[in-house]
């Protein structure tokens, strides 16, 4: 696993310095065996470890959770992805996952992290069809109208919106739910949704407040959402099948095992990938006819 120095970093970042927090991004990127990461951020994992000992195999069964579902969309036709908050290329990126489907697709990440963002741009130069924005997720017009975004992705055609691992550090559900609807809003029928969400599957309660204690470091603590919570990020969509479900179950076949010893079963994720099969009546409207 390749753990570049941070002076090596601070070169590649001319002018940006160090980060002074983590990224759940760049943490991702440490687990899955990338190199874009810094110290904090490896600090991080070790301050993890000892509260949550399955946290390496939670994010391998994500990504591979992740893989399957941009291979699955993409087969049915979907070429057009934006990838919201996991904006590292690494071992089976959205990308090069789709682009072996599909040549022509086309991905946009987007990430709040500057960081983040100038190593996925220096990693990803010159590789057709693909753009990285700094923007928060958030903030679905700045994210919708961004040059990266709108120059690179038709919503007149289906798009996939990806979001993976920055849902539970929304912690209010009326703003979860305003931004799912803004992005979902923005997309026409045949489009989908991709997530991932932390669910108490074999945590019990003191893990979850000492996680969130160490998850602090990242500026929010996340919140675990049970299914039923969790179900409601999709409304307006209809679920693919196998429906929402322990992330491991989602389509198996389509992916290859992770090669790690951990029992998938108990990583505590749900996910589901959900299909815009007919458009809803856009947020704004509804609240105004109130």
């Amino acid at each position: 696993m390749g753990t570049p120095s941070d002076a090596d970093e601070r070169r590649r970042l001319a002018g940006l310095g160090l980060p002074e927090q983590p990224s759940m991004t760049r943490v991702f990127d440490y687990l899955l065996g990338g190199t874009s990461h810094f110290e904090l951020d490896r600090r991080f994992v070790e301050d993890v470890e000892p509260v949550l000992p399955n946290i390496a195999g939670h994010i391998q069964v994500i990504h591979a959770f992740l893989s399957r579902a941009v291979r699955y969309l993409a087969e049915c036709g979907i070429d057009q992805f934006l990838d919201l908050g996991t904006g590292l290329p690494t071992v089976g990126d959205v990308h090069g996952t789709a682009q072996r489907v599909d040549p022509t697709a086309r991905i946009a990440y987007v990430d709040a992290d500057p960081f983040t963002v100038r190593l996925a741009e220096a990693q990803l130069r010159g590789v057709r069809g693909v753009t990285v924005t700094e923007a928060d997720l958030c903030e679905p017009a700045s994210v919708l109208t961004a040059p990266g975004v709108a120059g690179l992705l038709d919503f007149t055609r289906p798009v996939a919106v990806l979001a993976m691992a920055a849902l539970p550090f929304i912690t209010d559900d009326d703003e979860l739910a305003g931004v799912v609807a803004a992005y979902r809003d923005a997309c026409s029928v045949g489009s989908a949704l991709v997530c991932s969400h932390l669910s108490m599957v074999t945590a019990t309660a003191d893990q979850v407040r000492r996680f969130g204690d160490v998850a602090e470091q990242i500026g929010s603590r996340p919140i675990w959402r049970s299914p039923d919570d969790f179900r409601t990020v999709f409304n307006g969509y209809e679920l693919a099948e196998p429906g929402l479900l322990r992330t491991a179950l989602w389509r198996p076949e389509l992916g290859e095992p992770t090669g790690r010893q951990h029992d998938a079963l108990e990583m505590d994720t749900l996910s589901a990938v959900g299909m815009l099969v007919s458009r809803p009546v856009p947020t704004a409207l509804r609240l105004v006819g109130r």
